[in-house]
């Protein structure tokens, strides 16, 4: 009796190390999973269009889910350094701007007001950083005009936004401004303003969809990204709340 009692408590014992190991093993492979990257291409219109095929279409032709959101109020930091002569504190203006339109159409605070000016901010493109980064850059793909990746974890429908960085694009034959004073210039506010929509979780938007700041085309003199319009509306409402 006194065995069988003894094996016993040796079996307990040895089959709850083996649950507890495996807990470990189980957290230990979630928490080393590394943040699956989406790329968007914005391209100037005429161009060739790369169309996501993890975006999810909904009954309202007119805004798509990217699939995952951000989980908190977001901060975000801008490097204002541009080759193109562009006034460093318009350029934070007309990006800033591009985040508080969205944040007008939802209860939740998206963006934290207090964004961060950091010269060293740059486009991650290969590692995630955590940091929500907004600069200028030479991109190789001609008809480029900006390059958004977003940085996603979890799985299923708890998938989250952890990062998202956008890079506008020097290398090329437009010049970045403010086009309702030059409408020959790439409007930064309209272009921020669409790429920011990527980083709340919506995807492009193409054939009859012109209207929305999703909409994946834009030129020189656009400036109708500014605002949003239905679809958008939509669309933020629908992963935020009203």
């Amino acid at each position: 009796m006194f065995i069988i009692n003894k094996m016993g408590k040796i079996c307990f014992f040895v089959i709850a190390l083996v649950l507890l190991f495996g807990v470990l093993a189980v957290a230990g492979a979630v928490s080393d999973e590394k943040p699956e990257k989406i790329t968007f291409i914005h391209y100037k219109d005429g161009k060739v269009k790369v169309i996501d095929s993890k975006a999810k279409p909904t009954t309202n032709t007119c805004y798509k889910f990217l699939g995952a959101k951000l989980p908190v109020t977001a901060r975000y930091v801008i490097n204002p350094t541009n080759p193109d002569g562009l006034n460093e504190s318009l350029a934070l203006w007309l990006i800033s701007s591009g985040a508080e339109e969205w944040d007008r159409y939802t209860s939740a605070e998206l963006f934290d007001d207090n964004f961060g000016i950091d010269f060293s901010a740059d486009w991650d493109d290969v590692t995630p950083d955590g940091r929500n980064e907004f600069s200028f850059g030479a991109y190789p793909q001609s008809g480029v005009i900006a390059v958004t990746n977003i940085w996603v974890s979890g799985r299923g429908k708890n998938k989250l936004i952890v990062d998202f960085d956008v890079l506008f694009n020097t290398a090329s034959t437009w010049q970045w401004g403010d086009a309702t004073v030059n409408p020959a210039l790439m409007d930064l506010q309209n272009i921020a303003t669409h790429e920011i929509g990527h980083g709340l979780g919506l995807a492009d938007l193409y054939n009859t969809c012109t209207a929305e700041t999703m909409y994946g085309y834009s030129s020189e003199g656009d400036v109708g990204k500014r605002t949003l319009n239905s679809g958008d509306i939509v669309g933020i409402r629908s992963l935020y709340g009203n």
